[in-house]
């Protein structure tokens, strides 16, 4: 790779200098050729110069001419300043050149004009460059080595290619960057640039000497080009790593053989390695004080305490997080569980719920029932008291008042004989009202307060008597009816019936736990709203056979009281569930109530006192203001009315008779009181009743019946009986 070629030595012809007249001879020189330029046979300009160096290739012969610059510039100097007449004068008058005359010879010399200067510059560039010290540092371009200089430069390749390091010490230090002069164009080269630069030839093998104008194709060549570039980085680098070591024993073995010997390498333990960068020695600096050191340190000292603070905070928060994850972590758990049994909870409620709602679905026909055949037979008391009132009240009218045979045929319908053939009594007979005179005396004669009674005393008495006496048969009858109702019957009813839904208490623990452990999903269901739905069956059984009007009782006695107003209550809880038991009432009582209206006599004081302790009752749980209380009491006011105007039509149309006998003045102040009663009873409705319908019944009674009936102007009696009725009235509206 580095074998080196044998060279022709270039032969300097002297140059004889006699005191003749010089003859002008052309200079032959010898040149070597590079293989670039001997390929591509390019014409370079010559060097002014040989020094007889080892060139490679041939050697040609070039003569110097001067040329056209060379001779304008002769043209253009002055004769005394011409520096050749002057060098031809000094060479015919001395025969060799010494340091002394050549230094003369520089100092008389005279600088070459600028453009001159210019001209011969860029060809002599290399040339100052080569020998700085023997060049004519006044005059640019045409100073001449020497030569002893020659001989020196020629030592110095030889000694610089054995590997010796030269170090001039003048200014003769080639630099290794660009500089002007290698900028100047010359053409002079030095041997080691010379020697295998094929950098022309390389230049042209990657650019090309033509210019491409397609685009394709210079994208091509450009590939091409970058990747011959990469491929020679590539393989230098691998040359420079692969030929570290062979490249130095070759170079000791031509050493060796060139007679050169290396100077031994004598490695000084002391000496600072070659890439060694010595500590940077810090500036002097003044000692603190004491003072400034304590405050330091007390401020470090502060710093640290305020850490420790900060990182014994920041422990005590990550505890008391951890402890809030445990504690939120057993909530969950809690939770979880909670879930779990609520979801399992009422998962079994509605499977009960569905269960209980069949049983109803069942069973509520059958105890309608039962209700329907009490209702009767409490109904049978009051249809016959009732029916024997009114008769014997219309008897009486008949005796002081002349009444339409149309207000009297309430019986033309039936047969007029019976299931055996025999005749059927009328109703409104003579004979009929006989015997219903006789009955009446006869009951009235069993009646205790009656006895020690006489005129017009006796005869209020028995107006304002109620007559409503069934005998002890009928209320043994009826006992013995209710009871095998309440017990057997019902019971049957509820034999088929499993425990849990036997009873009204196992219906209410059931559902009591929904409140008490699930009270918020309780709340939102509203299940004090929708329980008594699931309650009403239970408590219409257990009051089946109660008269409301002839037996009365306090609702918190009943025992469907007792236990629902235990239900939810606990320790959270210790208040009863009042809004559940008032829709109890309201969806419970209130229907039976309204059921058993029609059993209610208005002329009868104790059934209307029990009535109206009832409706009190009612007003205890459910508001006055409400829907369900108002439809009851206009129920009642319905039932009294009817009750009320059954002989108001019938006195609209009688007319009064006049000469009345004693017998028909008693019958019509009897008459008189039986009305006068219904204003009595009336009285105990005052506050449970709408007052404007009180008075509206007030004012038939009085206006309706009574008024029509009395002649004060003929009967002086009459007077006193009509303030006895404007005297209830007014009671009655107060």
């Amino acid at each position: 790779m580095f074998k080196k070629t044998s060279r022709t030595k270039n032969i300097r012809r002297k140059i004889d200098i006699t005191d003749e007249e010089p003859i002008e001879e052309e200079v032959v020189i010898k040149k070597t050729l590079t293989s670039a330029e001997k390929k591509k046979k390019k014409e370079t300009k010559k060097s002014v110069l040989s020094f007889g160096d080892e060139e490679e290739g041939d050697v040609e012969e070039f003569q110097v001419k001067k040329t056209k610059a060379s001779r304008s510039v002769k043209l253009q100097l002055p004769d005394d300043l011409n520096p050749l007449e002057t060098l031809k004068t000094e060479q015919s008058s001395a025969s060799h050149y010494d340091a002394e005359s050549l230094q003369k010879l520089r100092a008389e010399t005279p600088s070459l004009p600028k453009s001159v200067k210019s001209t011969l510059q860029s060809d002599d560039a290399l040339l100052h460059e080569k020998f700085p010290s023997t060049m004519n540092a006044t005059i640019d371009g045409v100073g001449i080595p020497d030569a002893g200089a020659i001989l020196a430069a020629k030592k110095k390749r030889e000694q610089m290619r054995k590997g010796f390091n030269i170090t001039e010490q003048d200014d003769g230090f080639i630099s290794l960057n660009d500089t002007e002069e290698d900028k100047s164009g010359s053409r002079l080269m030095r041997e080691e640039d010379d020697i295998g630069d094929d950098g022309e030839a390389e230049f042209e093998k990657y650019v090309g000497d033509k210019v491409t104008l397609d685009k394709k194709m210079a994208k091509t060549q450009e590939k091409k080009r970058r990747k011959g570039v990469r491929e020679l980085i590539k393989k230098a680098e691998e040359d420079n790593g692969n030929q570290s070591e062979d490249m130095e024993r070759w170079e000791e073995d031509m050493m060796k053989f060139g007679g050169a010997k290396t100077l031994p390498v004598h490695h000084d333990p002391y000496t600072p390695p070659v890439n060694y960068r010595p500590a940077q020695i810090p500036d002097d600096s003044k000692l603190p004080e004491l003072s400034e050191v304590m405050n330091s340190l007390t401020i470090a000292t502060q710093e640290v305490s305020d850490s420790m603070n900060d990182y014994k905070s920041n422990l005590e928060e990550s505890l008391k997080t951890i402890e809030n994850s445990s504690r939120i972590e057993a909530d969950l758990i809690n939770e979880i569980n909670k879930s779990s049994q609520r979801y399992n909870y009422f998962q079994e409620l509605a499977q009960y719920v569905n269960d209980l709602g069949e049983l109803l679905d069942a069973k509520f026909p059958d105890l309608e029932k039962l209700e329907l055949e009490v209702h009767d037979i409490i109904a049978t008391k009051t249809e016959v008291a009732t029916a024997r009132r009114y008769q014997n009240n219309l008897d009486d009218l008949c005796l002081f008042a002349d009444i339409p045979m149309s207000q009297l045929d309430e019986d033309m319908d039936e047969p007029e004989v019976d299931e055996f053939g025999r005749v059927r009594e009328l109703r409104n007979s003579e004979a009929a009202r006989q015997r219903r005179r006789t009955e009446r005396r006869q009951r009235i004669e069993k009646q205790a307060d009656f006895s020690d009674l006489t005129g017009e005393e006796s005869i209020r008495e028995q107006g304002l008597w109620t007559d409503d006496d069934m005998g002890e048969d009928y209320e043994t009858q009826k006992d013995i009816k209710l009871e095998t109702i309440q017990a057997e019957k019902l019971s049957d009813l509820m034999s088929d019936v499993g425990d849990e839904f036997k009873s009204l208490r196992t219906v209410k623990d059931k559902f009591e736990a929904w409140k008490l452990e699930y009270y918020d999903d309780y709340q939102k269901a509203y299940g004090s709203l929708s329980l008594p739905g699931a309650f009403e069956f239970y408590i219409r059984s257990e009051l089946l056979s109660w008269d409301p009007f002839s037996n009365p009782m306090d609702f918190d006695t009943m025992q469907w009281h007792s236990i629902l107003s235990e239900y939810g209550v606990s320790a959270e809880h210790e208040d009863p569930d009042i809004e559940m038991l008032n829709k109890v009432v309201e969806k419970s009582m209130i229907k039976k109530i309204k059921s058993m209206l029609d059993t209610l006599n208005a002329a009868s004081s104790k059934e209307m006192r029990y009535a109206a302790q009832v409706i009190e009752q009612v007003s205890y749980y459910v508001d006055t203001h409400e829907k369900a209380y108002i439809d009851l009491a206009a129920n009642v006011i319905e039932v009294i009315e009817k009750q009320i105007t059954r002989f108001a039509e019938i006195i609209s149309t009688c007319i009064l008779k006049s000469d009345l006998q004693p017998e028909a003045i008693e019958a019509k102040h009897r008459f008189f009181w039986s009305q006068c009663k219904y204003l009595k009873t009336l009285l105990v409705w005052r506050r449970h009743l709408p007052k404007l319908q009180l008075d509206r019944l007030g004012e038939l009674v009085m206006y309706k019946i009574i008024t029509p009936m009395l002649k004060p102007e003929s009967y002086p009696a009459d007077l006193h009986l009509q303030n006895e009725a404007a005297l209830l009235l007014s009671h009655l509206k107060k």
